[in-house]
């Protein structure tokens, strides 16, 4: 049986966020753009689930455990766009590793090569992901026209805000090494990393339904 590392197991990043599109907007034709930027990214966060899957499985580092069931959730919020717009799913039925873009394939299994290296390897990993996370979800949020895309997009930044997070910390934590940001700024990493957990309102309401007293851990909190 895989060793498992319970490296920052305070917090479990099982939250259900509200990062859905709301259904009330009328669903106007997208531009080749809009549609490209939605499978970009549904391929993006499959590609987190899978490597964070996939390391969490060969390295057991509870990390990984902890957050890829977000990153589903990540996933199935894009899928829900692309739905409600009509276009079709490119990971639909596609097993781990398996990608319709095969930049995102290659990625696969370069990330996965360099997780199993080391505990401070695999983290880094994490971190990288989160990394290119964020700048494609900013770039997209600056040419944002639509308000179901809006607010999709900036869920899943907040979700990938609070796992560099917990990347970050347990890397510094636990290997006494630091990620160096390949795609945002070394400025806004910086400023990620030392701020405190974000909590969107679905974060919230799942916390509040579960109660307090329940004798989960210090720290123990919901990251979307």
């Amino acid at each position: 049986m895989q060793q498992r590392h319970n490296l920052y197991s305070s917090s479990p990043d099982r939250g259900d966020c509200d990062c859905h599109a709301p259904s009330s907007e009328p669903a106007t034709a997208l531009s080749a753009q809009e549609i490209a930027d939605l499978l970009h990214m549904v391929e993006e966060e499959k590609l987190a689930g899978d490597v964070y899957e996939t390391l969490y499985e060969k390295t057991g580092i509870q990390n990984f455990g902890n957050i890829v069931q977000a990153e589903r959730r990540h996933q199935s919020a894009v899928q829900s766009l692309l739905k409600r717009y009509g276009i079709a799913d490119p990971t639909l039925g596609k097993g781990l590793g398996v990608f319709e873009n095969s930049v995102f394939a290659d990625l696969y299994q370069v990330l996965i090569t360099q997780g199993q290296q080391s505990i401070a390897d695999a983290l880094k990993v994490g971190a990288k992901i989160e990394d290119l996370d964020i700048a494609d979800l900013n770039h997209l949020l600056a040419n944002c026209q639509r308000s179901d895309f809006f607010r999709v997009y900036e869920n899943l930044n907040r979700g990938s805000r609070n796992h560099l997070r917990s990347f970050d910390r347990a890397l510094k934590t636990h290997t006494q090494e630091c990620y160096t940001p390949e795609h945002i700024s070394q400025a806004q990493y910086d400023a990620i990393v030392s701020a405190p957990h974000e909590q969107g309102r679905g974060c919230q309401e799942h916390s509040q339904q579960r109660g307090r007293g329940q004798g989960r851990g210090r720290g123990e909190r919901s990251i979307c």
